[in-house]
């Protein structure tokens, strides 16, 4: 009975190792690497980085007998070679605005096969961020159970509209005396709306929510609703231009809005010349540039709107160390236009500061 069993064995492997070898010297498995993969391809190794509005230039590889090479960008095909050379320089003036798009090489032989190389390429901003300096002018009491997701200034009046991580139906939009830090009006929404960014735009208050799908819009002096509108994604950062509201939902992107119907008119990507700013949470439209804090970091960054290119970053950790207290992470920014002064503060933070931006001397 060990014979029989032992010969089975023996067999079963003979076969095994028969299939293998039979895969190899006739199934085309023997082919090298570069045979089997794709037959023009970039030589850079990754994906392609190109600065904004320069050139995008990189050599591609092709493989002989390639009758027709392509390359496409989002499916947009931007060159065309036939019968290619060997090596091509791809050498091409891209419009394309800041961020991440799918390029392609596409090779067909003179047998009709074709093969595709596919990376990602990011268009970078072109300018490396100053750094700007800030402090503390003036420091103010904060009720340091707000946890606060916006702020904003209308005609003189200071507004907050805070989120519920708790789950306690403490998400509301509220007037705030700036002085005191004293709640001097408020409207909540229950359990599970999570109050996210506002805005104050032509005497109503916009608050966008996290994952509700949901902007409130109020009248601005009784707080009485008037409408909602619904999006799709998440709600971080709320402010306006003075024509468009403008909406962070903690990517890079940044959605200008019709305040009339809260439909996109536009979007853009926030890019450093290293890439991609994610996390992007409160926003504020001071002086013809866009700040954002920066979730989970004590950064603020400072974008060209027109662009999303960041144009300085501001690191605020000396204000997080003086009044963050037993709160969270720095959200809040609040510009007057009436006192032109611009304020900060955070999640379940005691104080409100009173800030001075310092740019680099020239």
């Amino acid at each position: 009975m060990r014979n029989k069993t032992t010969r089975i064995i023996l067999v079963l492997m003979v076969l095994i190792v028969g299939a293998f070898l039979y895969r190899i010297f006739f199934s085309g498995d023997n082919a090298s690497s570069e045979e089997l993969g794709p037959k023009a391809y970039f030589v850079t190794a990754g994906n392609l980085t190109v600065p904004f509005q320069q050139p995008l230039k990189t050599p591609i590889k092709v493989l002989p007998d390639q009758q027709k090479v392509e390359v496409f960008i989002n499916d947009s095909l931007v060159l065309s070679k036939i019968n290619p050379d060997k090596s091509l320089s791809i050498d091409l003036s891209l419009a394309l605005p800041l961020g991440a798009y799918r390029i392609q090489v596409i090779s067909t032989d003179i047998n009709g096969t074709s093969t595709e190389d596919e990376r990602v390429l990011y268009v970078v901003s072109n300018l490396v961020p100053e750094n700007w300096t800030i402090s503390a002018a003036s420091t103010f009491p904060h009720n340091d159970s707000s946890f606060t997701q916006g702020l904003a200034f209308y005609e003189g009046k200071l507004y907050e509209g805070t989120g519920d991580p708790k789950n306690l139906g403490l998400t509301m939009v509220a007037e705030v005396d700036l002085k005191t830090g004293k709640i001097l009006r408020r409207r909540t929404k229950p359990v599970p709306i999570f109050g996210e960014g506002i805005a104050v735009f032509q005497d109503e208050l916009y608050q966008i929510s996290w994952k509700n799908d949901s902007c409130y819009v109020y009248d601005a002096s009784t707080f009485t609703p008037k409408r909602t509108y619904n999006y799709s994604g998440e709600g971080w950062g709320l402010t306006h231009n003075g024509k468009e509201l403008i909406m962070s939902d903690g990517s890079e992107k940044i959605f200008f809005r019709d305040p009339a119907s809260f439909s996109v008119t536009k979007t853009l990507s926030v890019y450093t010349n290293q890439g991609p700013v994610t996390y992007l949470n409160e926003l504020e439209y001071i002086n013809g540039l866009l700040y954002a804090n920066i979730w989970m970091s004590n950064l603020i960054a400072v974008i060209e709107p027109s662009t999303g290119r960041v144009l300085a970053t501001i690191d605020a950790t000396n204000l997080v160390k003086q009044g963050k207290g037993n709160g969270e992470v720095l959200n809040g920014i609040a510009y007057n236009p009436k006192s032109k002064k611009t304020y900060l503060t955070g999640k379940y933070w005691p104080t409100m500061f009173e800030v001075v931006l310092q740019k680099p001397s020239r």
